[in-house]
């Protein structure tokens, strides 16, 4: 019985694993092209400002990219069930890559001004102690490890052929 528990769980295993690596691949890449994006003076300058924000503004700064681009998330799957799957999917992976860089860069630099208000304190323990346990539940998972070397693999392989 145990056996086939853990031949069961292993597809999900690998979807999880996947999903956390993917999603630690665009966090880690968004925050390094937005931080090049910083030399740009405009740029530069409106992060100094988002920086300065006290905490009520800076959560607004902080979701204000999710939502404007939830509406570009919905037009892509709108296409894609209107039959037009290939901008739909085009439209909704852009919208997601560039949400995912927005949002890195712009927690980073608000940061400090979210962890003064108690409520974000909390609710940021509780989703870093939540995401931890996936990844040390993952981690006890030879498919979990096969894949991350993979990828890693793969990584190191396309940024020696393409930078």
């Amino acid at each position: 019985m145990q056996s086939i528990k853990k031949l069961l769980l292993i597809p999900f295993i690998w979807t999880a694993a996947l999903l956390f690596l993917v999603e630690e691949m665009l966090w880690d890449a968004g925050a390094k092209l937005m931080a090049r994006l910083a030399v740009l003076r405009y740029v530069q300058a409106l992060e100094t400002r988002i920086t300065a924000l006290p905490a009520r503004w800076a959560l607004l700064a902080f979701l204000l990219p999710s939502t404007i681009l939830i509406p570009a998330k919905l037009i892509g799957l709108h296409a894609i069930t209107s039959g037009h799957w290939l901008v739909g999917t085009a439209t909704f992976i852009a919208a997601k890559l560039v949400g995912m860089a927005l949002f890195s860069r712009i927690f980073n630099l608000t940061r400090p001004a979210l962890m003064q208000l108690p409520w974000f304190v909390k609710v940021y323990e509780f989703v870093m102690r939540y995401r931890n346990r996936i990844h040390d539940y993952l981690a006890q998972w030879q498919a979990y490890q096969a894949i991350k070397t993979r990828i890693q693999f793969l990584l190191t392989r396309v940024k020696a052929k393409f930078l």
